[in-house]
């Protein structure tokens, strides 16, 4: 029988449950819970819920993968074209093996985007720790430990967030100290980053299920099951592509190459349209239309009709899509693995520009204050101009970067596989 990558990973170590930290701890199996930091948790400052009922970012504050339900939001305020180094973080590594050897995962994956509210930021790492940070001095207040990775994004809603792991689980954790409320387990990786709507959190997972959750108990509400996929490479099953949610309908892709419309209120599928194989991309909506790509097939990327499904115009990157696409005024940017960023025409889908940065890029591009910021499989964290697409700034962060950022108050706070944490500002 053939493993995929995370689920070796789930048989070759430890047993899946986890406590907040605690030093010499061991959990219900009897494992040691990794306590590298040897942290006392502290209790982090929070502003008092705005009364939204979503999980949507508003200026200042990121709140979810992608800012809001349509995945068109990454971050406010001005953008220094010559940002510095305010702060970097070291996180602890987790070791274990694959394929009978060694590996190290360490810092942050795909998409590992980070939250921003308040004066601070919450990141999860692959090395199986979730963590809050004062935003503008990089100062640990409390640290959560799993066994696995965090490597999905997390969501906050009413000072609660709500972070996916690898090992199979959903929690929701204190925004302000860390304690876990409720915790889902499943019996696959979690990945899609969930959304939250009118007190629900969606979801999906690679079981290829959507679900729904109740935000304040964690009960689980309902499930879809839409397979596990067919024809699934190492590392990839089901719903790993996280759901774009306008006017009551979910948008999101699977492992079986399809994009699904999906109506909240009567549970069913209204539309679904075949892309290729293995939409891990999450839908950007905007206005009637949705923008997303696909890892394998011909095209890659689709402009897609919201209400019948049915292709606007397409185009061809090469080797594939992992990026999320981004909005810029009436362009649309997304990342390609053939290590290409690709600016096009929302309407008509004709090239405005293409930088060319030699390796993959997985990274979903932030665009913020007519720029546009991205890691790839390079050691590089980019900036170019969102117009022209010419490379104003580079950082060299030592290693690749899958992950999202969150910018806002002139920071940009990013991780990356060197297994450091860092924030830039003017």
């Amino acid at each position: 029988m053939k493993l995929d990558r995370r689920r070796f990973l789930q048989l070759s170590a430890a047993g899946a449950a986890s406590v907040p930290f605690a030093s010499h701890a061991a959990d219900p199996y009897g494992h040691p819970i990794r306590d590298p930091y040897r942290h006392v948790n502290q209790v982090a400052k929070l502003p008092a819920w705005d009364g939204a009922t979503t999980s949507n970012s508003v200026p200042g504050s990121m709140r979810m993968f992608r800012g809001n339900l349509a995945n068109a939001y990454y971050g406010s305020g001005a953008v220094s074209e010559s940002p510095r180094l305010v702060w970097k973080f070291r996180m602890a590594d987790f070791k274990t093996r694959l394929r009978d050897k060694p590996i190290t995962w360490k810092g942050t994956g795909w998409t590992g985007q980070a939250l921003k509210y308040g004066d601070y930021v919450f990141v999860g790492s692959t090395g199986g720790h979730f963590h809050c940070f004062e935003a503008f001095t990089g100062k640990l207040v409390w640290v959560y430990t799993a066994h696995r990775m965090f490597k999905g994004s997390p969501a906050l809603y009413k000072n609660r967030i709500y972070v996916p792991n690898v090992d199979n689980h959903l929690r929701c954790l204190d925004a302000a100290t860390g304690a876990l409320i409720w915790d889902w387990e499943g019996d696959y990786d979690m990945d899609s980053s969930p959304r939250v709507l009118d007190g629900v959190v969606y979801v999906g997972g690679e079981d290829g299920q959507l679900k729904a959750f109740d935000a304040e108990t964690g009960k689980a509400l309902w499930k879809h099951d839409f397979g596990e996929g067919t024809g699934d490479e190492p590392g990839s099953t089901g719903i790993e592509s996280s759901l774009a949610i306008v006017d009551g309908h979910a948008y999101f892709g699977h492992l079986d190459g399809y994009l699904r419309s999906y109506d909240l209120a009567a549970r069913k599928v209204r539309w679904k349209t075949k892309l290729g194989i293995d939409v891990d991309a999450s839908p950007l909506v905007i206005g009637d239309r949705i923008y997303v790509g696909v890892e394998e097939g011909r095209p890659t990327f689709h402009c897609i009709d919201r209400t019948t499904g049915k292709d606007v115009w397409t185009r061809n990157i090469p080797a594939g899509v992992w990026s999320s696409a981004a909005q810029s005024g009436k362009h649309v940017i997304v990342g390609g693995n053939d290590g290409k960023m690709y600016c096009f025409d929302a309407a008509t889908g004709a090239e405005a520009w293409t930088f060319k940065a030699g390796a993959g890029i997985w990274s979903s591009p932030s665009v913020v204050d007519g720029k546009v910021l991205f890691g790839c499989y390079d050691n590089w964290y980019r900036m170019l101009d969102a117009d022209t697409g010419a490379l104003i700034w580079k950082y060299d962060i030592e290693e690749r970067s899958h992950s999202g950022a969150a910018i806002e108050n002139g920071h940009i706070w990013v991780g990356g596989a060197s297994g450091y944490f860092y924030c830039f500002g003017a």
